[in-house]
């Protein structure tokens, strides 16, 4: 039995790995497990708050805390599940301006994971950024959508329209256009239910599927599988 610690960025990366990824790993005899972000504490809650990448210190710190509270365990692996989209640029990020520039996103998010392994300095974490972010896997077939928003058709027609022959994974980040924005612009009701409506359309889309027009998933998602 091997194990791997997932740090996501929100609750759809950490539905995502809970609903999907433990049962297709559990066949390899490989055990997952997910947390969100510590990013603070939550004075209403008295807990810590979770979810988020404001700032790469509290990705980091995460990372060599779950690393370090495990001693090296030799059975155990770590990754990440955060997004290029809006990435932090802050001074303590690797993601500089160099790689900020780079125009081809899937030499940009290499060079990223490259640089977080180079700050993370740990044999067993292998850091994986999602192109662009988390929605980019819905739109690998919009048409799932259905299962959730039955009654809204049209709305998913247009969507399709407006990514038509698109690479999911190239689907840009700004802030208007990005995958979930571009989701929420026909589909409302989808922001305030991403977390729960995400992870049930990528599950009915089918991990083959996923990593099938998902290049870089799909090359994460072998890595893990060859630990």
């Amino acid at each position: 039995m091997k194990y791997i610690n997932i740090i996501v960025e929100g609750s759809s990366e950490e539905n995502f790995v809970n609903e999907i990824m433990i049962k297709h790993f559990a066949s390899l005899n490989i055990f997952i497990s997910a947390r969100k972000i510590k990013t603070g504490w939550d004075k209403t809650a008295s807990k810590p708050a979770k979810g988020g990448l404001l700032k790469y210190s509290k990705f980091k710190n995460d990372v060599i805390s779950w690393i370090e509270s495990d001693r090296d365990r030799p059975d155990t692996y770590y990754t990440s599940f955060i997004d290029l989209y809006a990435f932090p640029k802050d001074s303590e990020s690797p993601y500089k301006e160099s790689i900020q520039k780079i125009s081809n996103p899937y030499l940009k998010v290499k060079n990223l994971e490259k640089a977080i392994y180079e700050d993370i300095n740990h044999p067993k974490f292998i850091p994986y950024v999602q192109l662009h972010e988390f929605e980019s896997l819905l739109l690998v077939d919009p048409d799932k959508l259905l299962i959730m928003y039955p009654e809204s058709q049209n709305a998913i027609s247009k969507l399709k329209v407006e990514i038509f022959n698109k690479n999911p994974e190239e689907i840009n980040e700004s802030y208007l256009t990005s995958p979930s924005k571009r989701i929420i612009k026909y589909l409302p009701n989808y922001e305030g239910q991403k977390a729960q409506v995400g992870p049930l359309v990528a599950e009915d889309i089918g991990m083959t599927e996923l990593r099938n027009k998902c290049y870089h998933f799909n090359e994460w998602i072998t890595k893990l599988e060859g630990i």
